[in-house]
C-alpha cells in the first residue's frame, strides 16, 4: 500500500499492510534549512524528498501551497501589505475602517515560526457594524486549478490536508477580537456577538460547499482548541453544531473530515465524538498535555480516528535516550491493533530535535 492508501484506509477503519506513519516535519526542516544545519545526508534534498527517504508520509498542510478557495471582497477597500516585519490588513467599509497586524517577533525570525497577531480587527463596540459588513460582503470563491498543484505534487506519497478556516466562534475569539475582548463582548453584548457568529456560519457553509468539490480526499475543519480558552459549555453550544453542519456537507461530497487536535483537550474529547469528524490529527499526549493514549483509544472506540501520538518533547534532549525509546515502545503497545490509528508527530518535529530519534521511529515502523 502507499502512504495515501494507508491513511485513507485507517481513517475508515479498513485494514492496512502496516502502521500508517504520515506527518509534518516542516518546523524542523525549515529552521535547519535556513540555518544551514541540516544533517549531512539531507543537506541537498527537499523536505518531501527527506520524508521519502525516511519512508514517512507527506502531509500537504495548509500553508504548503495556495488554498482551494479565496475571498472576493465586495464594495469595500481591502488592502494587505507585507514586509520582513510581518503583515498588515486595512479594510475600509461604509461603516468605518478596520485594521489588523501580524508581526515576526525578533526572537522568532528564522525559526520557521508563524507570525504573532499584535492587532485585531475588532477593538471596541464601535466596530460591530463594520465587521458585520466585512463578513457579509466577503464572498468565498473556488481556486481549484491553482490548488490542484499540491495534491498532484504529493501523489501517493501522502495526503493533502486543506484547511477551511477556524470555526466561526473560534475565529471571532482568536483572529477578530482576541480572547480577552471576546469574552467581555460575549458577556456584555451577546446579541451582537451572535449576529457576527451567524454571519460567519453562513459564510463558512459556503466554504464547505466549495470544499465538498475540492480536488482532495480529506478536509480539515477547525481545531487548535484548548479546554480553558474554548471550554466545554462554549464548545457544546457553538462548535458542535457547526462541525455537524460542515460534516454533513462534506460527507455528502464524499470527503473525509478532519480537525486539528494538538493542545490540552482532554475535557473536550467526549464532545469531539459528537462533531461527526472522521479523524482528529496532531493528537499531542502526555507529558505535554494530560491526554493518555490508552484512555483516548477506549473513549473513541466508536469515535473518530486518532492521528498523532508522538509528543514533540520526546525528540529533544529533555528526554534521555532510554526514556525516549520506552515512550515509543509504550505508545506502539497502547495502540497495537487499533484499526483507526495513524502515527504522527504532535504537532511537528521541534527545531531542537535529536534527528536520529526521528530516523529511529521511521526505521522501526518501516521494519514492522
Amino acid at each position: 500500500m502507499t502512504h495515501k492508501q494507508r491513511v485513507l484506509a485507517a481513517i475508515k477503519g479498513e485494514p492496512t499492510d502496516r502502521l500508517p506513519f504520515c506527518s509534518r516535519i516542516e518546523l524542523w526542516y525549515n529552521y535547519h534549512a535556513a540555518q544551514g544545519t541540516l544533517p549531512e545526508p539531507y543537506r541537498r534534498v527537499s523536505q518531501w524528498e527527506l520524508q521519502r527517504q525516511l519512508d514517512i508520509g507527506v502531509v500537504g498542510y495548509y500553508g504548503a501551497g495556495v488554498d482551494f478557495y479565496t475571498f472576493v471582497h465586495h464594495d469595500m477597500r481591502y488592502t494587505q501589505t507585507r514586509d520582513e516585519q510581518g503583515r498588515r490588513v486595512t479594510i475600509e467599509t461604509p461603516h468605518g475602517s478596520l485594521s489588523a497586524a501580524w508581526m515576526y517577533p525578533a526572537e522568532l525570525k528564522g525559526s520557521a515560526s508563524s507570525t504573532v497577531q499584535t492587532e485585531h480587527l475588532f477593538k471596541s463596540p464601535d466596530d460591530y457594524d463594520a465587521l458585520l459588513y466585512y463578513i457579509n460582503n466577503s464572498e468565498p470563491v473556488e481556486n481549484y486549478e491553482e490548488y490542484q498543484d499540491l495534491p498532484d505534487a504529493i501523489g501517493e506519497e501522502g495526503v493533502a490536508l486543506p484547511f477551511t478556516q477556524k470555526v466561526p466562534l473560534h475565529l471571532l475569539m482568536e483572529d477578530y477580537m482576541g480572547y480577552e475582548r471576546f469574552y467581555y463582548e460575549f458577556h456584555d453584548n451577546r446579541e451582537r456577538v451572535e449576529q457576527l457568529h451567524d454571519a460567519l456560519v453562513e459564510q463558512q457553509l459556503k466554504v464547505m460547499e466549495l470544499a465538498a468539490a475540492a480536488p482532495c480526499e480529506i478536509i480539515e475543519v477547525g481545531g487548535n482548541y484548548d479546554e480553558q480558552m474554548t471550554p466545554p459549555p462554549i464548545f457544546e453550544s457553538h462548535m458542535i453544531p457547526f462541525h455537524r453542519q460542515a460534516a454533513e456537507i462534506l460527507h455528502r461530497g464524499g470527503k473525509l473530515v478532519a480537525t486539528h487536535g494538538d493542545g490540552e483537550m482532554k475535557r473536550l474529547h467526549e464532545l469531539l465524538k459528537q462533531t461527526d469528524v472522521d479523524v482528529v490529527e496532531s493528537i499531542t499526549p502526555e507529558p505535554m498535555t494530560s491526554i493518555n493514549m490508552r484512555h483516548l483509544r477506549e473513549l473513541w472506540a466508536d469515535g473518530p480516528a486518532i492521528w498523532g501520538g508522538l509528543a514533540a518533547i520526546i525528540f529533544t534532549p529533555t528526554f534521555t535516550e532510554d526514556s525516549f525509546r520506552r515512550y515509543v515502545d509504550d505508545l506502539l503497545e497502547a495502540m497495537a491493533g487499533h484499526p483507526r490509528f495513524i502515527l504522527g508527530f504532535g504537532d511537528n518535529v521541534p527545531t531542537d530535535a535529536i534527528f536520529e530519534r526521528v530516523e529511529y521511529v521511521a526505521e522501526l515502523v518501516s521494519s514492522t
